[in-house]
């Protein structure tokens, strides 16, 4: 079906590549910083300094995945409340965060005041780049609309 002449939208491919351009974007920013964070909140607990790429990159592959279908039906429909896709990516993401946090941090009963406090700050971090990640891919749809 042709597109009337009052439909100004992009043409539904040029929206499907910005739906999820936003989400690969979005989830490789937050990925990183929260990857930072997670290793931030382990030297706070005391745990070891290194780093593993594949363990990077199934993070980063995890948030841009959790991104992507509510990157596209904001993208694709434009319909105000779309974001709630969004949304319910990053609460989905909290579920694998609490269990990396739990494996990673481990018992915390030795730690002294100061380094419990990083680890809480820290802790609080990582769930806040969550809380980023949808409003981020949100925004990034909407300024390459």
């Amino acid at each position: 079906m042709p597109h009337s002449q009052t439909d100004i939208r992009p043409p539904m491919a040029r929206r499907f590549v910005v739906g999820v351009g936003s989400a690969v974007a979005a989830g490789v920013l937050v990925g990183i910083m929260s990857r930072l964070l997670m290793r931030l909140t382990t030297l706070a607990a005391g745990g070891s300094a290194g780093f593993s790429w594949s363990g990077t990159a199934g993070i980063v592959a995890l948030y841009v995945a959790a991104m992507i279908p509510g990157a596209l039906l904001v993208a694709t429909t434009g319909a105000r409340r779309s974001w709630w896709l969004l949304a319910a990516g990053a609460v989905f993401l909290c579920f694998p965060a609490i269990g990396v946090a739990s494996e990673e941090v481990g018992y915390l009963g030795d730690l002294s005041v100061v380094r419990l406090l990083a680890v809480a700050v820290s802790g609080a971090a990582v769930f806040a780049t969550l809380a980023l990640l949808p409003l981020l891919t949100l925004r990034l749809v909407r300024r390459s609309a």
